[in-house]
């Protein structure tokens, strides 16, 4: 079954993949905790970037905590998909939390360390898990969303409990806010304990596959659940296009 746009998507978030927003019947519900599973090469990092932009140009506050990659990477990538966010970022608007730097900073070369900002300076002995929940509960007065790209590093370096308590805490925030909260995670790095445990304690699954016919690779979403809504009964194909995540799909938006 496919989704239009109607008259309840003013209790809807666009993420800002409009294909996905159709599918979505005009985004993921307010307030929603959504783990986006993937498998490498499967472009996990450009949704959630385009998630991040679409919510910049929707006029919400982003933060995004970054994990896996220095904030230089992901917006110079971003800016190769034409959402350039220097301003968002001069006006505050777009935050970035610089988790990867607290993971490597002992090692990395000075003159790394010399370039950091003062507050990212105060932050050196931070433990990310401790900066995760911090930024997850920090006060805020505008609409925002919030991007963990991605909890694989604290699966790693934390308990599983510790993560799950984590996440419970990112999605009673969301529901009290009506922010919504786009968490990554890599899958087959996890057992299916790990796994299902994050499934579970999220509203929304969204899954990334990818698979070989022949010389092409074959590029699908799967929504396995969504607070709300009835799941799609099919996979839909996706390509990665100098526009970002593009849906192959027909609907019509109303």
């Amino acid at each position: 079954m496919d989704y239009a746009f109607d008259e309840n998507m003013a209790q809807k978030v666009r993420t800002g993949i409009l294909g996905l927003d159709v599918q979505l019947g005009g985004g993921v519900p307010r307030g929603s905790t959504i783990l986006l599973l993937a498998e490498p090469g499967a472009s996990s990092e450009i949704f959630a970037q385009q998630f991040a932009y679409g919510g910049l140009t929707d006029e919400e506050n982003v933060y995004y905590l970054t994990s896996e990659q220095p904030v230089s990477e992901i917006t110079s990538e971003m800016k190769n998909f034409g959402w350039d966010i220097d301003d968002y970022i001069e006006s505050g608007t777009m935050n970035f939390v610089d988790a990867y730097s607290l993971r490597f900073y002992n090692v990395l070369p000075k003159s790394y360390s010399e370039s950091l900002s003062a507050k990212d300076f105060i932050k050196q002995n931070t433990d990310p898990m401790n900066l995760l929940k911090a930024t997850a509960t920090q006060e805020r007065k505008e609409k925002y969303r919030g991007i963990i790209d991605s909890i694989s590093y604290f699966l790693r370096a934390y308990e599983l409990n510790n993560v799950v308590d984590t996440i419970e805490i990112i999605s009673s925030v969301g529901k009290a806010t009506g922010a919504v909260h786009l968490i990554t995670m890599t899958a087959g790095m996890h057992d299916n304990i790990v796994e299902n445990n994050l499934k579970n304690v999220c509203d929304g699954v969204i899954e990334f596959r990818m698979r070989e016919r022949g010389s092409e690779i074959e590029r699908s979403i799967l929504i396995r659940k969504m607070r709300g809504m009835i799941p799609l009964n099919r996979t839909i194909p996706y390509n990665v296009t100098e526009k970002g995540i593009e849906l192959e799909t027909t609907t019509r938006v109303l």
